[in-house]
Order: C-alpha cells, then sequence, then structure tokens
C-alpha cells in the first residue's frame, strides 16, 4: 500500500494506491454510517452475505449495524472504503462504501500474544480488483500499531475465494471445534517498526480529524 497525503487532512479520509493501480479512500467507519451500512448490505448477492456472516438474512437488522458502527476505537477498528477513482460515483454508493475491514481484539491474555477476531467484505461489483489482499495488509498495518499479534479469519470451508486469499498471505489454517464447516486462519502480525504503513496512527489521525471537524 501507498498512501497519498492530502493535507491538511480530510475527514473523509486517506487515499491509498492498489497494486494493480485502482485507488481507495479509506477512514474509520464512524455511528452516523449505520444507515449506509444496511443499505451496502442490501447490494450483497445471497453468497456473498452467506460467506460474510454465515447467514443470508435479506435486510441487515439494525441493532446489528449499530455494533457494526458504534464500536470503541479501542478494542474494536474498522475501515470503511470508497472508490476514489469513479468518474461519476453514484451518491448512494458513496455513502456507503464499496468494502469494508475490522478487528475486534481479544480479551487481554498474559499467557500468550495478543490477538483479534478480523474480517472483510467487499461489494460483489468490486470483487476481482485486488481489494481484499488490500484490506487484508491494511488490517496487518493496523493490528501491529495498536499491540495485536495475530489476527484470526474463520472462512467457511466451502468459501474457496476466500480461503485461496488466505493461504496467499501465509496464515496457518486450523479447524474450529465444534464447527465442522468453519475453519480458521491465523496470520502473524510483524513488528510496526518493518510495516510502511503507520495505519493505526492514521485511524486515530483521521478519528481526530473527523470529530475536529464535526
Amino acid at each position: 500500500m501507498r498512501p497519498e497525503w492530502e493535507l491538511p487532512l480530510q475527514a473523509d479520509g486517506l487515499v491509498m494506491e492498489l497494486r494493480n493501480g485502482g485507488r481507495m479512500r479509506v477512514r474509520p467507519i464512524r455511528s452516523e454510517d449505520t444507515a449506509g451500512l444496511i443499505a451496502a448490505y442490501a447490494t450483497l448477492s445471497h453468497e456473498s452475505k452467506y460467506y460474510r456472516f454465515f447467514s443470508a438474512r435479506p435486510k441487515m437488522p439494525q441493532a446489528m449495524a449499530e455494533r457494526l458502527t458504534h464500536i470503541d476505537h479501542e478494542n474494536h477498528f474498522a475501515w470503511l472504503v470508497f472508490d476514489a477513482d469513479a468518474e461519476h460515483p453514484d451518491a448512494d454508493q458513496q455513502d456507503f462504501g464499496v468494502a469494508a475491514a475490522r478487528l475486534i481484539r481479544d480479551p487481554a491474555n498474559d499467557e500468550g500474544p495478543c490477538s483479534a477476531e478480523a474480517a472483510v467484505t467487499v461489494l460483489d461489483s468490486y470483487h476481482h480488483r485486488g481489494i481484499g489482499r488490500f484490506l487484508i495488509e491494511l488490517l496487518v498495518c493496523t493490528a501491529a500499531d495498536v499491540g495485536v499479534d495475530v489476527l484470526r479469519f474463520e472462512v467457511l470451508r466451502e468459501n474457496y475465494k476466500m480461503r485461496q486469499l488466505m493461504s496467499g498471505t501465509g496464515a496457518s489454517v486450523r479447524g474450529v471445534p465444534g464447527e465442522a464447516g468453519v475453519v480458521e486462519f491465523r496470520l502473524n502480525v510483524p513488528p510496526a517498526d518493518t510495516l510502511a504503513v503507520p495505519a493505526g496512527s492514521l485511524y486515530r489521525l483521521l478519528r481526530h480529524v473527523a470529530a475536529a471537524q464535526d
């Protein structure tokens, strides 16, 4: 990832360049994104809903959307992603973005490394653009900055594309006790000083800018 700085920083986020040359604008998710998240969920295919949430209810419940947007930004972090290259962006789509990534830090455990549950979602019309890999890289950078050592991704066994993507990251894989249809990928997070993008610091900075501009 290579971020494009726009100074002074704006609340709508930073532009980052994908490996394929496309550009995504990213910012931390906000409580006011609840309605947009519900609208974005409605555009997902039945398969995408099932693969991401392990169910395919036709509409995301309000309470669920609020849990995903009203977060503490201390143990639960989430990025919202927009298409920075859309020549004639649809206003509604820009309101809810094209992808999201989040990590939820596990309760403190003095006996081992700090781990976090992680997940990514990409709208169907934005598949096959390298956004999934971009999101995983962004989560790894964020995790390193906030002190997470291991990211855990739970993936349905039948979700071949996500399993292939995770395998390409070098993550280890194991079964989930009591969940025959689910596997867990564990991705080790390198030290923050070895990564080019200080994503955790950018996350906090963008949140501060957004709050100042409200």
